[in-house]
């Protein structure tokens, strides 16, 4: 069943982002001047309103054990919060670092740049400008534009950096990537990884960088509220330690909310991005994304962003091979329902629209040949390898890839009516031998027969990564509240601060979403260590 979000929480729904002020500057100045602090006042809340809005009682003074002092306090330690660690710590600002699990947070690999010193000496220079071009015109300019070309004109910077810390430490920093910017779908050679598929290796090495340049770590001390003094600022944090103690941790300077998404958070996850959880799995391990940063924020009058519902990141991961490619696409009722040439994001949007949410690529024995007609784009094959062969055999056994001699065995297997399958096989081999898609449009060259067994039907599983929403903030990435007006003292990077997306995670910068973790990371630091 479908998840439809309620009408009545339009209220709690309400948040501002502000454009004003588009510029990012580097330069550091003086502390701020340190004042009494208040416990943070509770919001009222309606009852029709979910739980997460409902601010805690404030941790009282008699139940904290100890105060800690610092200038900046970090709340999340993914490359988000490890660059923004690393950055006020070599700023000179004293830093602290609270993250609820046992050690810092990674998954995938993929970290974007435009012109960094590798893709320049492959002779690969994006502008900056062009691109957040791109990326508005995919979020239907209801995204914040200036957020976006400050995260385009500093990645490549940042990313050098990182590169030569990658050198000194002998990690080998490898690319991937399509280079097509001029193809319907664009798509840039973005792609950076460190040492490989593990994005844990950038994190060490970022950890280790902070760790050298002074930031003090304390792992499996989640934060739980924030606290601001007599004059509205955001001046503490609240956070259990792993014997159960509670901390005050006092910034002098700022807080910067690096605590990631919402995405297993169900009831987030229904008040903002129901279509979320229309998936087949939620592939966000270990499931820490529980909107730890948003809700602080909430409890203490931020403001989410006005983009609304939220942007969901869901790929076809752990799909069979081939999944991913333009070949036909069937629901289940046997039919067929689309051009097949989009993105994966697009992909999904209209496999949810299907009936139950299901459906399926389907394609015959000559796929080896039929793949290099398919274009190039991200999460598609173009060529077959020994790697693609184990994997389809890997797919047959665990279900997700059926093959079988006939159309009414796959039929059959699958569960959608047989007559219908073989009558959409039928009209789809009758468009491919006329050259001319008439039924959806498909580029002629990518419609290939299914005629010859034995043929393969690879159930399009859905998989979310993450939920791309947070509060709301301006170009300073400084938490704004109900009336667009700064909250001081406190500041949000990563997927905790939102703006950034709208329809879709825009595919075409692949490894955008990291990039712009540690990327905003670096730019909130730069500020809160003002």
């Amino acid at each position: 069943m479908r998840n439809k979000m309620n009408q009545s929480r339009r209220d709690f729904l309400k948040g501002s982002l502000v454009a004003g002020g588009a510029g990012i500057t580097f330069g550091l100045v003086g502390c701020a001047p340190k004042t009494a602090e208040t416990p943070a006042p509770q919001a009222p809340v309606e009852a029709s309103q979910p739980s997460f809005l409902k601010a805690p009682d404030p941790i009282k003074d008699a139940d904290i054990k100890e105060t800690i002092a610092a200038d900046v306090i970090v709340v999340g330690a993914g490359v988000c919060g490890l660059m923004a660690a690393y950055t006020a710590a070599k700023a000179g600002a004293k830093t602290v670092v609270l993250e609820k699990s046992e050690k810092f947070n990674t998954r995938g690999g993929h970290n974007a740049a435009l012109r960094s010193k590798i893709q320049l000496e492959e002779g690969l220079d994006y502008d900056p400008v062009r691109v957040t071009r791109e990326l508005t015109k995919w979020g239907s300019n209801n995204v914040d534009v200036g957020q976006l070309l400050a995260w385009a004109t500093n990645c490549s910077p940042i990313m050098d950096e990182l590169i030569d810390m990658a050198k000194e430490n002998n990690i080998e920093v490898m690319r991937w990537g399509n280079d097509v910017p001029d193809q319907f779908y664009p798509e840039y050679k973005s792609v950076h990884m460190f040492g490989g598929m593990d994005q844990s290796i950038l994190g060490g090495m970022l950890e280790a960088a902070a760790k050298k340049a002074g930031a003090d770590f304390h792992y499996s001390t989640p934060a739980e509220q924030l606290v601001k003094d007599a004059k509205g600022r955001v001046s503490a944090v609240v956070a259990k330690n792993a014997e159960g103690v509670y901390q005050k941790f006092t910034a002098a300077k700022s807080i910067i909310l690096c605590t990631g998404d919402y995405g297993n958070n169900p009831e987030m996850v229904q008040a903002y991005c129901p279509r979320a959880a229309e998936v087949d799995m939620n592939v966000y391990a270990p499931p820490v994304n529980t909107g730890d940063g948003h809700k602080m924020g909430l409890w203490i009058g931020a403001a989410m962003q006005k983009q609304h519902p939220h942007t969901p990141m869901v790929h076809n991961l752990g799909a069979a091979p081939f999944s991913g490619n333009p070949f036909l696409r069937i629901n289940i009722k046997g039919e067929r329902y689309e051009n097949e040439d989009v993105p994966i994001p697009s992909m999904a949007n209209s496999s949810q629209l299907q009936p139950g949410h299901k459906t399926w690529t389907i394609y015959d024995s000559t796929f080896e040949e039929d793949l290099p007609k398919m274009g190039l784009s991200f999460s598609r094959a173009n060529a077959v390898s020994e790697r693609t062969l184990t994997g389809m055999n890997a797919a047959i056994e665990s279900g997700s890839l059926i093959k079988a001699d006939t159309l009414d065995e796959i039929a059959q297997k699958i569960g959608v009516p047989v007559d219908a399958f073989k009558a959409t096989v039928a009209r789809y081999n009758e468009l491919a031998a006329k050259g001319v898609d008439e039924d959806y449009g498909k580029s002629p060259e990518m419609m290939t027969g299914i005629d010859t067994a034995p043929f393969y039907a690879a159930y399009n599983s859905l998989a979310l990564l993450v939920v791309l929403g947070g509060l709301a903030v301006n170009h300073r990435f400084q938490v704004l509240d109900m009336d667009s007006k700064v909250i001081e003292g406190l500041f949000a990077a990563g997927n905790a601060a939102g703006g950034a997306f709208a329809n879709d995670y825009a595919v075409i910068v692949p490894g955008m979403s990291h990039s712009r973790a540690w990327t905003t990371g670096r730019l909130a630091a730069l500020e809160a260590v003002k």
